[in-house]
């Protein structure tokens, strides 16, 4: 039996997209996610980016909160993949060969506070971050896999985030953005026990009124920048931009 490796880095190389996320410390998220936190107590991170470990929920474990690496390798791949697998395209996933088994199969979903995205549109990346507007914690679904180090017989688990075009308010400044579910749908998504095609219903395009942004400070393109107020204001919300 192989063991479950915790301090393996994923590298993660992504030309699409610059998403970093904000993640409470670990025991209070998987309070408000109503779970047990499962391995060791986690730090906040107001800047998680890519390629390290990440709150999940796993369908095989669906009542605990589990850090998982971020970036998919496939149970099947001889070595880490030298493609970014760090999202995954609802258009495509039924198609891919690197997601399509997944699909039923190993469902999980991302417990976060918020997330930052980047404007481009303009000579430098402008962040934006992102929660929802009731100040709840974000459950973006994803797929987990796990792959075995041949060298090392060690055992890594390993997640992807599914995304897909983005809604109004999201889209006047980027094109992409994750799955969101409730509560009630993330458990559809995790249950192993509803035909794939009921499961799948739950990945549909977030409603516009659901999340607020706004402008934050450029320093958090540095992912080692961990200042607790990454994501305060520094200029106008994108209700402005209306």
């Amino acid at each position: 039996m192989g063991r479950y490796h915790q301090g393996c880095l994923i590298k993660v190389r992504n030309k699409d997209m610059c998403g970093r996320t904000l993640i409470g410390e670990s025991l209070a998220m998987a309070a408000k996610a109503g779970l047990l936190l499962g391995g060791d107590a986690r730090e906040k991170d107001t800047n998680r980016p890519p390629g390290t470990d990440m709150p999940v929920i796993l369908d095989a474990r669906p009542g605990r909160l589990h850090y998982v690496k971020w970036g998919l390798i496939p149970s099947a791949s001889k070595e880490v993949p030298k493609f970014s697998t760090t999202y995954c395209r609802i258009e495509t996933m039924h198609s891919l060969p690197t997601y399509r088994p997944l699909i039923g199969r190993r469902h999980c979903v991302f417990v976060v506070e918020g997330f930052y995205e980047w404007d481009r549109s303009g000579s430098a990346k402008q962040p934006y971050f992102f929660e929802r507007n009731d100040g709840g914690i974000l459950i973006l679904a994803g797929y987990w896999d796990t792959w075995k180090d041949p060298r090392t017989g060690i055992v890594i688990p390993s997640c992807t985030m599914i995304m897909q075009k983005a809604n109004h308010y999201v889209g006047k400044i980027h094109d992409r953005m994750p799955c969101i579910l409730s509560q009630a749908e993330s458990a559809m998504w995790l249950d192993r026990e509803l035909p794939v095609q009921e499961r799948l219903k739950v990945l549909h395009p977030v409603d516009n009124k659901l999340l607020k942004g706004w402008q934050v400070d450029p320093k958090i393109n540095n992912a080692r920048n961990k200042d607790e107020n990454n994501n305060n204001p520094s200029g106008p919300d994108l209700t402005l931009f209306d």
